[in-house]
């Protein structure tokens, strides 16, 4: 819960602080799923915590971690500033001293924009499959993932589309999702 509550502040300040949007509207159906998301991770996870469950130990400690569980927790934290540093590359196309200049759309470049057309898709596949390690014996929360991970890539192919017949000049050695391989 604590990674997880981290990631939706990040997402928070994204939204109110960082992101600059076009004019385009998001489909309101896309809106409830986002929020729906978020309940159901929610859920997911509180629904089978220590103490929510019948008979289990209601204490949590951080002593029990394991190594691999932390691993992962730093892969996650890494994945969110990585996420946060391809948003400001994002808004710095359409951003100029503060001021938005440009509301249109142009090819990002810097960061892991130079080896994809989707590094927020695959940082968000990163996140999730980082919790779902964590949570390994969860019976739920590897349904978020899946959920995530289907939605992400379907994503990444449909920007990577997008991107190469809206610009001429899109870099070719750009792949989908994976430096190198997709």
């Amino acid at each position: 819960m604590t990674l997880l509550t981290i990631h939706c502040w990040k997402r928070f300040y994204e939204t109110h602080y960082v992101n600059v949007f076009s004019d385009k509207k998001i489909n309101i159906s896309h809106y409830i799923v986002g929020h729906l998301h978020y309940l159901g991770t929610i859920l997911s996870i509180v629904g089978e915590l220590q103490g929510f469950v019948r008979d289990t130990d209601k204490s949590i400690s951080w002593d029990n971690l394991t190594f691999l569980q932390i691993v992962c927790a730093n892969i996650f934290l890494l994945s969110s500033l990585m996420q946060l540093q391809c948003n400001f590359i994002l808004v710095n196309l359409r951003k100029s001293n503060n001021k938005v200049v440009f509301d249109g759309y142009k090819i990002p470049h810097g960061g892991l924009f130079e080896y994809l057309s989707s590094p927020l898709q695959l940082t968000e596949i990163l996140i999730y499959s980082m919790l779902s390690v964590i949570l390994w014996q969860s019976s739920t929360f590897h349904y978020v993932t899946l959920w995530v991970i289907i939605n992400q890539v379907d994503c990444a192919i449909m920007s990577h589309k997008w991107y190469q017949q809206t610009f001429q000049n899109y870099p070719k050695k750009r792949k989908i999702l994976i430096p190198y391989l997709f």
